[in-house]
């Protein structure tokens, strides 16, 4: 039996187990904690249930009990100004929290076990980062002088790569481990070969790309590109280029690997637009207003949206592209994260500094993982 498949059946009896715990309280909401205002952002540790949100105007990290939900706040030291452009990740491998500090040019390291902080310099202006788990490295952009900054989690030894002009944005294939990077002036992607920690290629995309994702099983990587209303689809083995037009200002996307659908939201507008990865054929779906944020849970196919102008979380169910019931009244929610061992999503308030956990409702997980994680 392989690696892979002994976790998958591991992870599949947790969400089993988990999901039973959940019937009884289906499409509640939970808990609202009170946290500082201006929150920047959000996730979790599936391992620890524990979840984290970081705001910058006070420095700090608040540490949410997924059982008590009780906040525990971790200073990150005094910063030389304000801002609220926060970016966090969490590698649930060490039990580790990252945190870009955008004004002072560094990254807060956080122990999930004694709530230690330390600093790494990354380059200017660290906007976005991902981590690769199967190589524990870190992959931070650094808009302001055009680098990616790359953490070595074993030696917290880091190496700074040239890539294009002002970066925002980054997507990792931990299979290929290739890490793209969506950068916005020079409109363009740069690749990364996470082996040897080298740029290998710079792929033309269209303009002012905002966002990027990667679909790991069909090797195909996209962006939004805010200026010339495209997703651009991009081949990852041979580099080649397809345009999807969509709307005015695309802004956000999420993305399903096991269904293959994209989903994009914009800067301005009232809808979410449904992309299918295979045909891309697009589908708009109506009754979100100004919806910023978005998370995916892939074992019961429901995609959540933080509907900013509405004021609460839209699911939108992946198989029917229907929305369902929206959830909560969250004035100013301007972010989502979703937790599929738990089956809970969280929705985090911008000036109110309230986080409102929602049990989400129930479902049947896909026949086909099932058969996929019994083989």
């Amino acid at each position: 039996m392989t690696i892979l498949v002994r976790f998958g059946r591991y992870l599949l009896a947790a969400v089993l187990f988990l999901t039973c715990l959940q019937i009884a309280r289906a499409q509640t909401q939970l808990a609202t904690v009170q946290l500082n205002p201006y929150p920047q952002a959000i996730s979790y540790n599936p391992v620890t249930n524990k979840i984290y949100v970081v705001d910058e105007p006070t420095s700090e990290v608040a540490e949410i009990d997924g059982i008590s939900f009780q906040a525990t706040f971790i200073s990150l030291g005094p910063t030389s100004q304000q801002a609220l452009n926060a970016a966090i990740r969490i590698n649930p491998n060490t039990n580790t929290i990252y945190v870009t500090n955008v004004v002072d040019n560094n990254i807060a390291i956080v122990s999930g076990a004694t709530h230690a902080v330390s600093f790494v310099a990354a380059g200017v202006n660290p906007v976005a980062m991902e981590i690769n788990l199967a190589t524990n490295k870190l992959y931070v952009a650094n808009f302001g002088d055009n680098t990616v900054t790359v953490l070595n989690s074993a030696t917290n030894s880091v190496k700074n790569l040239n890539v294009g002009a002002s970066p925002s944005a980054i997507a990792i294939n931990p299979i290929t481990n290739e890490i793209y990077v969506a950068n916005q002036s020079s409109n363009n992607v740069t690749v990364i070969d996470g082996n040897k920690d080298r740029v290998t290629a710079t792929i033309a995309v269209g303009t002012m790309p905002q966002a990027i994702a990667v679909n790991p099983v069909t090797e195909t990587i996209y962006t939004a590109n805010l200026l010339s209303s495209n997703i651009s689809v991009i081949d990852g083995d041979h580099h080649t280029v397809t345009e999807v037009s969509v709307s005015a200002f695309p802004f956000v996307l999420a993305l399903n690997p096991v269904t293959n659908k994209i989903y994009v939201t914009y800067q301005t507008g009232s809808f979410v637009t449904v992309l299918d990865g295979a045909t891309h054929a697009i589908v708009n779906v109506p009754g979100v207003v100004l919806p910023l944020g978005m998370a995916v849970d892939p074992l019961r196919n429901k995609i959540y949206i933080a509907d900013t102008g509405g004021g609460q979380v839209a699911i939108l169910d992946g198989q029917t592209n229907t929305l369902l019931t929206n959830q909560g009244s969250i004035s100013d929610v301007h972010a989502v994260a979703m937790n599929p061992l738990t089956n809970e999503f969280y929705a985090m308030g911008n000036a109110s500094g309230l986080l409102t956990v929602f049990a989400a409702p129930p479902a049947n997980l896909p026949i086909s993982l099932l058969e996929l994680i019994g083989q």
